[in-house]
Formats: structure tokens, sequence, C-alpha cells
């Protein structure tokens, strides 16, 4: 059975390890979480969260002998569905592998034959909730579950796929505004040095909004390509030879926009291409079976042979759009795609 760990340097020269071992910089979950303005629901079983719609339009001047009205409906309601679903992360790794290797955890301490405990257990329990937690990261608005093609992509279904889902229902929809065409944040090639286009598209975008999605705090979920197409054009609105900053940059956009307490969030986890979402504060939820399940991993023996231990996570894990009425959302008709940072190689 082949190691967890690569040892394939680490063997028993006269080599004197540091028992400070250097990581690489890691993503972690509650961070990525805080910064997207997500929120982390535990849910036990199913969640269903029930928006009201209260039409209007009833007020009619009197005269006498007026004639009552059709049936009319008053209240509609709207579902948004969270729940939960089974996830899993396993390692098996054979203690005799490193026998006759020195690790470089627990000061060099030898394999134990008489407990079977794992000589880089401790390493391991803290990098399989590391990477566990990455794979959750960078799928939180990509994955789509497909229990038939197993990998970390189709684990749970992420945000993207829900406005999918509620876009061919029906309920993201222009005719609703919700839903607007932007067209691509491209460079202009007729007139790449003088071109705003980008600039204006992104402020049609968010002027277009509903008064009272730009009232008070108003979040702009963006990947990189878009707000650097913006940043560019504002430049040359400016006409300014340093490029202006991020802050200036939005701060414009609030002007002209009408967006007093517009933020902008971007992220690696967001992916890359043009897919913008306007929605108020609250609004996604990250839904777990267990809040302290991705901090758990079960160690243990399954198989014949008791050299070999087994690193096991269990969890369940869903997202929701809380409400997609333009008064609280709305989005445009580009698509990202994901991108994948998670572990180191």
């Amino acid at each position: 059975m082949a190691t967890v760990v690569n040892l394939t340097n680490l063997t028993r020269a006269a080599v004197t390890y540091n028992n400070v071992l250097r990581e690489l910089p890691y993503f972690v979950f509650i961070e990525v979480a805080r910064k997207l303005r997500v929120n982390i629901v535990q849910v036990d079983g199913e969640h269903i969260l029930i928006s009201k719609r209260r039409k209007a339009n009833f007020l009619r001047p009197y005269k006498p002998g007026l004639s009552l009205n059709d049936q009319q409906e008053l209240i509609k309601f709207f579902e948004a569905k969270l729940k939960p679903e089974m996830v899993y992360a396993e390692l098996n790794d054979n203690i005799l592998s490193y026998k006759d290797k020195k690790v470089i955890s627990n000061a060099g301490e030898p394999v134990n034959n008489k407990t079977k405990k794992h000589p880089l257990e401790l390493l391991i329990l803290k990098d399989l909730v590391i990477s566990v937690a990455e794979d959750v990261i960078f799928n939180l608005f990509h994955a789509q579950r497909d229990e038939n093609t197993p990998s970390a992509e189709t684990s749970f279904n992420g945000f993207f796929h829900k406005l999918n889902l509620l876009v061919t229902a029906g309920e993201i929809d222009a005719a609703k505004g919700n839903l607007k065409t932007t067209g691509a944040f491209d460079p202009d090639a007729t007139n790449p040095d003088t071109s705003t286009a980008n600039y204006t598209r992104m402020v049609n975008f968010l002027k277009s909004a509903h008064p009272l999605l730009r009232r008070g705090e108003v979040l702009l979920y963006a990947a990189e390509k878009p707000i650097t197409a913006v940043r560019d054009d504002f430049r040359k609105i400016v006409k300014s030879f340093d490029y202006p900053t991020i802050d200036q940059v939005v701060d414009k956009l609030r002007s002209d926009a009408n967006i007093p307490n517009l933020k902008v969030i971007t992220d690696e986890s967001y992916g890359t291409g043009d897919q913008l979402i306007l929605t108020k504060p609250g609004n996604l939820d990250f839904g777990v079976g267990n809040s302290t399940d991705v901090q758990f991993v079960q160690v243990r023996s399954i198989d014949k042979d008791p050299n070999i231990v087994q690193y096991w996570i269990q969890a369940a894990y869903d997202t929701r759009i809380q409400d997609v009425h333009q008064k609280l959302f709305m989005t445009n008709e580009q698509k990202n795609t994901g991108l994948n940072f998670a572990g180191d190689y």
C-alpha cells in the first residue's frame, strides 16, 4: 500500500531534522465564509425558509353603486430549502511503511508496534481537516452533487447550481427584475485606448437594481476579471497615469450607481468569469449537518491487517439563496468557472 506521506527523501541517512515543519499558506474556511458574508447554518435534516410576497395596487376611487371586484390574491410564498447531504473523506495508511524511516514529528519517535500509533498522526489529522476545508471553499459556488462521479466538485450543491435551478424554474428572470443582461467584460478591440464600455456596463447593471435593493448595505460579488476591466476603464475616465485604487473605483461606482453603501466582494472561491451577484447581506447560507463535522477526524482500524489505520471525516453540506426577489437579489447572464487552489500539489 502506498503511504499517505511521501517519504522518498526521508531516509535514515545522517540527517538531523528540525522539529519545526514549514508549511505553505492555506485557506481557512471560517475566514473565507466571513469575508464572503456567508451564513453558516446547522441543519438537522431539512430547513425550509418561507418568504412572503405581498400584492399591492388595491386602492381605488370610491363612487356610489360600485360593483365588487373579482376575487384577488393578496399573498404568495417563496420557499428556500437547505438540506445538507452526506459527504466523506478518508485516508488509509500502513504504519509499517514508516518502520525504516526517520519521520519529522514527535522528535523522530519510532513506529510503536504495540500501540499501532501512526508516527505522523497529529500531522495527518491537522492536514486532513485543512484539505477538506479547502475542498469545501473552492466548491462553495461551483459544486454540483453527482454520486456517480465522486470528487470534491460533485460532493454537494454550490450557490451557482442553486442559482441555475432558480433560473430554470423561472424564479430568476428578466421579467421579474432579478436577471439583467450585461455582456462580457472584455477589452474593446476597436477603441482599446479610449473605450470605457466596461465601466458603463457595470454602472448600468448596478443602476438597474430595484431601489430597495440599492438602499442600505449592498454586496456585489464579482471575480477579478470584471473588476480589473472596470478599473482599467476608470483610469481612462480620470486620465490618470497611475492606476487608481480599488477603493477609488468602488467609491465612484457608489456615486454613479446611487448605491452609497456598496461593498465589492472578490475571492478566489468565486472563480473566474463575468458573473455578477448583487444582493443584501445575509442572503447566502451554507448548511452543515453538524457544526463540528469538519473539525472531527475519526481514527480507526477497519482492515484485517491491524497495521492499517484509517482517517475518516464525515459531514453533510448544502447551500441556499434565501430569497431572489428583485428587492433582495439580482444577477446577470454570464457564467463563472471554478478555480481550485485546494492543497499544494
